[in-house]
């Protein structure tokens, strides 16, 4: 994982080729220059809120097809994001996240049985996956996501990563382990019995960004069988300064579990340690005419 997650971020960091956009450049009086729009998709990020302290590392990127240019593929990885508030021995991490988004600009998927067949959507299809997710509060065991798997149709239907609107059927496995002495003590299992849908807004100079996640259906536990079980998370992020264009950004969330009957709120601030620089911001000052 290591590994690969360094090789994800290598990638993601390198040059692109994008134009300038005089909108995402600050010219100062003596005539530096500094970056007005930020890459909120590639960067190592450390947090420090009413929830403890915690980073990951985010990557986004596209693949592209010399045969299809109206094709592409829009890939999200997030590795490692971890929150921990060691004086309420509370914890929250994810090994992997991954959204994987196939657009196409007149939305058809090619079907190879028998005789090839073009079949037009009116959506993008793709796919969100998640594993070694671990939670626990003060007093309680740990619940550990042991696998997480949906299929999405995202009708926003974008070919960059500012909006998403994606729905679809939900599976998961997830165990409750008692920590001290070490035991498994329940079993929830989703075999695609639930419906998530995510909305997701980015504004254009990536300072600003809101998501909001909802799951609903039924779940399997052990020792209750089937039961309803209702999720939802918000979040909102908004850059305030930059210090040598690495962002400082304002967070805030809400989540809800009908499991548990509760929702807790966060509040705190997020500081970009790396990060790819937007393309459209030109640092370095024009060239002089000879």
């Amino acid at each position: 994982m290591g590994a690969a997650a360094a090789a994800l971020l290598i990638a993601a960091l390198a040059p692109s080729v994008a134009s300038a956009d005089a909108r995402c450049t600050g010219v100062m009086a003596s005539g530096g220059r500094f970056a007005t729009c930020f890459d909120v998709g590639n960067r190592l990020s450390f947090t420090a809120g009413s929830d403890g302290f915690g980073g990951g590392i985010a990557v986004r990127h596209m693949i592209q097809f010399d045969d299809e240019p109206d094709l592409v593929w829009k890939l999200e990885h997030h590795i490692a994001e971890s929150t921990h508030a060691a004086f309420e021995d509370r914890f929250v991490g994810v090994v992997y996240q991954g959204r994987y988004l196939r657009h196409a600009r007149d939305g058809h998927i090619v079907l190879p049985l028998g005789t090839p067949k073009k079949v037009f959507l009116p959506f993008d299809i793709g796919a969100r996956t998640a594993f070694g997710a671990i939670r626990w509060r003060p007093g309680e065991g740990a619940r550990i996501g042991v696998v997480e798997m949906a299929a999405l149709v995202d009708v926003s239907r974008s070919r960059g990563f500012r909006r998403r609107f994606a729905i679809g059927p939900l599976a998961r496995w997830e165990i409750e382990i008692d920590r001290a002495p070490l035991a498994i003590t329940e079993h929830t299992v989703m075999p695609f019995s639930s419906v998530i849908a995510d909305l997701y807004v980015e504004r254009a100079n990536g300072r600003t960004t809101g998501e909001l996640r909802f799951e609903a259906g039924t779940v399997w536990r052990g020792t209750h069988g089937w039961k309803p079980e209702v999720r939802a998370e918000a979040s909102v992020e908004h850059t305030i300064l930059a210090i040598n264009d690495r962002p400082i950004a304002l967070v805030a969330g809400l989540r809800y579990e009908s499991a548990t009957d509760e929702a807790i709120a966060r509040v705190g601030a997020r500081i970009v340690l790396f990060d790819r620089r937007d393309p459209r911001a030109r640092l370095a000052p024009p060239a002089r005419p000879r």
